[in-house]
């Protein structure tokens, strides 16, 4: 009996020490343009006032689709933004918005714009270090990917969203 609680305990105690362990970040190597992602990122955003800090998947099918889904420490959706063709949804906690303008409102870039800098398609210039950017009339995109991590940042005067990426798939 004590064999298999000390079995039981060792087994809790391993499982305990893997949750905690944070995944690492993947190396990309940006396509050209991105058609099709699946990935499970890291989001750090200060933007016009909102604030998160958190788990996110990502899919998209360009033009036509974009999923995306935070989540809170317990695996919660804290919000999702979801785009099927013409129709828009964003949910939080709070609220729920179909009407796309509103998210151009908050957030300072239409949907498609958002969908084309997370597709690269707009014209890229190199930053050095291997980086890319691209440069809005009211924010830049920054493309980053080194042997620690990889990410996908919208600057501007007002703060920033980061998308560090942990795993990722293009089709």
């Amino acid at each position: 009996m004590r064999k298999v609680i000390s079995l039981w305990v060792g087994l809790t105690l391993l499982l305990s020490a893997c949750a905690l362990l944070q995944p690492k970040g993947q190396r990309i190597v940006w396509p050209e343009q991105i058609r099709y992602m699946e990935a499970m990122c890291e989001l750090d955003m200060s933007w016009q006032g909102m604030n998160y800090d958190g788990s996110m998947s990502l899919i998209m099918d360009y033009p036509s689709q974009l999923r995306m889904e935070l989540y809170g420490p317990f695996g919660n959706t804290l919000m999702l933004l979801k785009k099927d063709n013409e129709n828009f949804l964003l949910v939080t906690k709070d609220e729920k918005i179909t009407d796309p303008t509103l998210f151009e409102d908050r957030f300072g870039f239409k949907i498609r714009e958002f969908m084309d800098d997370i597709a690269m398609i707009p014209q890229k210039s190199l930053a050095g270090n291997g980086q890319l950017t691209v440069q809005k009339a009211a924010y830049r995109v920054l493309y980053r990917s080194n042997n620690k991590e990889s990410t996908m940042c919208w600057e501007n005067r007002e703060g920033s969203i980061c998308i560090k990426f942990l795993e990722v798939k293009f089709g």
